[in-house]
C-alpha cells in the first residue's frame, strides 16, 4: 500500500470516529516513539495505551477502535499476543504520523501562544529531520555531504526544536506527542553523532605517523643541489 493510501485511510478513520479516534491514534503514536519503552514486541501494547490514555485524563477503553484500526482500516497489525499482553505495529508509521499531525487542527485553539508554538514546530519540518536521521544511520558509509547536512541540522533545526520543548512543557496537554517526537529525534541525532565521532577516531588512528627519519630525509632533499 502506498503512503498516500495510508493517509487517506487515516483521514477516513478520523472523520468517522472524531475526537476519540484522534486521541487514541495520537496516543498510540506517542507510545511508538517513546524511547523509554522496549519496542521489541511492537510499536505499542494495549496495556501501554490504556495507561497513557488514563494519564492524560481520557478514561476510555480503546479495544473497539484498535480492532477497527486493524481489521477495517489495515493501519496496524498484531505482532504479539499472550494471556496478559497484546502488541501491534503501524504498517507505515511515517504516513500515519503525517496524516494525524495534519489533522491536529491547531486553528481551533484560541490561545495564540499555543498556536505560535505549533507554527514554529511545523516550520522546522521534524518529520523530514527524523527521516534523514533514520536513513543516514543505516547507511554503510557516511559521505562528507551526509556529515555536512547533519552538522547543519544539529546547529539549526535540532537546536531550535530543543528550545521549543521548554515552551511546550508549559502546555504539555497539547504537545505531548510533539515532545515525545522531539526526544526521539534527539536520540537518533545522538546515535549519529557518536557514529561520526567513532569513525573519525578510527580514521585518525589508522594514519601512519611520519617517522623522524622521513622528516630528516625530506629536509635533506631541500638542501641538495
Amino acid at each position: 500500500m502506498l503512503p498516500n493510501d495510508f493517509k487517506e485511510k487515516v483521514f477516513s478513520f478520523l472523520q468517522k470516529y472524531g475526537d476519540k479516534g484522534f486521541i487514541v491514534l495520537r496516543t498510540a503514536l506517542s507510545i511508538a516513539k517513546d524511547p523509554n519503552i522496549d519496542h521489541k514486541l511492537g510499536d505499542f501494547s494495549f496495556k501501554h495505551l490504556v495507561l497513557k490514555l488514563n494519564s492524560i485524563g481520557f478514561s476510555y477503553n480503546p479495544v473497539n477502535l484498535i480492532r477497527i484500526l486493524e481489521k477495517e482500516y489495515g493501519l496496524i497489525e498484531k505482532t504479539y499476543s499472550s494471556s496478559n499482553q497484546t502488541w501491534w505495529r503501524f504498517k507505515d508509521i511515517d504516513a500515519v504520523e503525517e496524516a494525524v499531525y495534519s489533522e491536529s487542527d491547531m486553528e481551533k485553539v484560541e490561545d495564540p501562544k499555543i498556536r505560535l508554538i505549533a507554527m514554529k514546530y511545523r516550520s522546522l519540518e521534524p518529520a523530514e529531520i527524523h527521516a534523514f536521521l533514520q536513513k543516514t544511520l543505516i547507511k554503510p558509509t557516511l559521505t562528507p555531504a551526509d556529515k555536512a547536512r547533519f552538522r547543519s541540522i544539529v546547529f539549526n533545526e535540532i537546536d531550535q526544536l530543543v528550545k521549543l520543548v521548554d515552551e511546550m512543557y508549559n502546555y504539555e496537554e497539547f504537545f505531548e506527542y510533539e515532545i515525545s517526537f522531539i526526544k526521539e529525534i534527539f536520540k537518533l541525532a545522538e546515535k549519529l553523532s557518536r557514529r561520526i565521532e567513532k569513525e573519525h577516531v578510527k580514521g585518525f588512528r589508522s594514519r601512519q605517523p611520519i617517522s623522524q627519519e622521513d622528516i630528516l630525509r625530506n629536509d635533506n632533499r631541500g638542501y641538495s643541489h
